[in-house]
């Protein structure tokens, strides 16, 4: 909106390489909380910020309005009353057209909603593979640092977001490439994961070192997939679309769960690695739709 296009995958490894190194913050600070309070002690510490985030959006956010180009140039040329008749509409059903007719929104919509649902699986499953392996390596009734983990996990993610940003800085480097490698490396760490959870006894090493390598991809995601949005989801109905690729996403995860008696920890995480390869095909795909448009470009 702003013409700084060229900058879009720079800022957004910035953000979220700030983001990274707030959560690891957060974690050794729940992990304090928890050593003072108990289990309640984080969550009654995350009170604090959550007032502190509503001050501050409250005294310096601007509202966010979508500038609708076409009604803008409407304007210019018959005025104001013809604009509101030219005007799309920006309902369910138009977000849906546009999807169902674009194939490379398909393709993103896919990988987004098979890679967060993955994520999800991901966060509701890791303290369980961590405290299974670290009762194995310490013994019974060893007590699991998860504040700690989890800071150890929000570093991976800060390394990933940094390997963005350096991965863009290359001309010759499309973000559907570097896209297409970390959800490759996702799929495989998941794999590993649900290989590991699946043994006798879990290995501490090999399932924390398989978590944070899919970690470090999570911090390669999230901007990756930030300036592929900004690509190819137009403005007027980005809000619909992206709701509408949140449908397919939830729906996963709520088969997961009610058959996680079924699948057990390694088949869920099994069955994360397979839709994480599934997401890897999807942006091969788009990659390749990409090359084939630039070339004739």
């Amino acid at each position: 909106r702003l013409g700084l296009t060229d900058y879009l995958g720079e800022t957004f490894g910035l953000a979220y390489t700030g983001d990274a190194l707030v959560a690891i913050l957060a974690g050794k600070l729940a992990s304090w909380a928890a050593s003072i309070r108990g289990v309640c002690g984080p969550f009654d510490l995350s009170i604090v910020f959550l007032f502190a985030g509503a001050v501050v959006s409250g005294l310096f956010w601007k509202e966010n309005k979508a500038v609708n180009t076409a009604s803008s140039a409407t304007d210019v040329e018959g005025g104001a009353a013809d604009a509101k008749k030219k005007k799309k509409k920006s309902g369910i059903k138009e977000a849906f057209d546009i999807v169902r007719k674009d194939k490379k929104l398909m393709l993103l919509g896919t990988v987004q909603s098979l890679f967060e649902a993955a994520m999800y699986v991901f966060i509701l499953q890791w303290p369980n593979a961590i405290s299974s392996a670290v009762s194995s390596f310490f013994g019974e009734g060893a007590v699991t640092p998860f504040g700690i983990i989890f800071s150890c996990f929000m570093t991976g993610s800060l390394l990933g977001s940094i390997l963005f940003s350096k991965s863009i800085k290359s001309k010759n480097t499309m973000t559907e490439t570097t896209a297409t490698n970390m959800l490759g490396v996702s799929a495989i760490s998941m794999g590993l994961a649900a290989f590991f959870t699946a043994a006798k006894i879990t290995p501490l090493g090999g399932i924390m070192g398989a978590l944070l390598a899919y970690e470090a991809c999570v911090g390669m995601y999230f901007p990756a997939m930030g300036t592929l949005r900004s690509k190819y989801v137009p403005d007027d109905h980005k809000t619909v679309i992206l709701s509408l690729f949140g449908i397919p996403l939830n729906t996963l995860v709520v088969i997961i769960y009610l058959s996680i008696k079924q699948l057990g920890m390694s088949g869920a995480l099994a069955v994360s690695s397979g839709a994480l390869a599934i997401a890897t095909g999807c942006m091969m795909k788009l990659r390749s739709i990409s090359k084939k448009e630039a070339a004739t470009a």
